[in-house]
């Protein structure tokens, strides 16, 4: 399977139900959402973490997110997913790439970003929204 952590990447966070990580030198973000969160509360830190992560990074940066592993989640953890969205958009989010393997996630998450109004473009593969992101001129 392919992974997001490779040697150029700062891990910001890791646990059950999430990673968070970073490269300096391409300023992309990476989010890699793990499992069924039944509750705020399991992630209380997740807003803090990504705040943490973003903050590595200067001015306009990408994002891609693996959700490979996600489960569906409940409408008041939608509601985080859309607390980060709109954070990573205040940060100087330019584009998001999601890796998603299921057609449930994917309609979750479609509609997530159209309440943040957060740019999105799908993918089944790792290295293919890698690819995409590597188009956008960062200034």
């Amino acid at each position: 399977m392919e992974t997001l952590l490779t040697s150029n990447k700062e891990r910001i966070a890791s646990n059950k139900f999430y990673e968070i990580a970073i490269n300096k030198t391409t300023s992309r973000a990476y989010i890699t959402i793990i499992g069924f969160w039944r509750n705020p509360g399991e992630v209380a830190h997740y807003l803090k973490d990504l705040e943490k992560g973003i903050a590595g990074l200067q001015g306009k940066f990408t994002l891609l997110t693996d959700l490979r592993e996600m489960k569906t989640h409940p409408i008041e953890v939608q509601a985080i997913h859309v607390k980060a969205q709109q954070l990573l958009l205040a940060k100087g989010l330019m584009q998001t790439a999601e890796v998603v393997a299921s057609s449930f996630i994917q309609f979750q998450t479609t509609n997530l970003s159209k309440q943040s109004k957060m740019p999105l473009k799908q993918f089944t593969s790792i290295n293919e929204a890698e690819a995409y992101l590597d188009t956008f001129m960062l200034a």
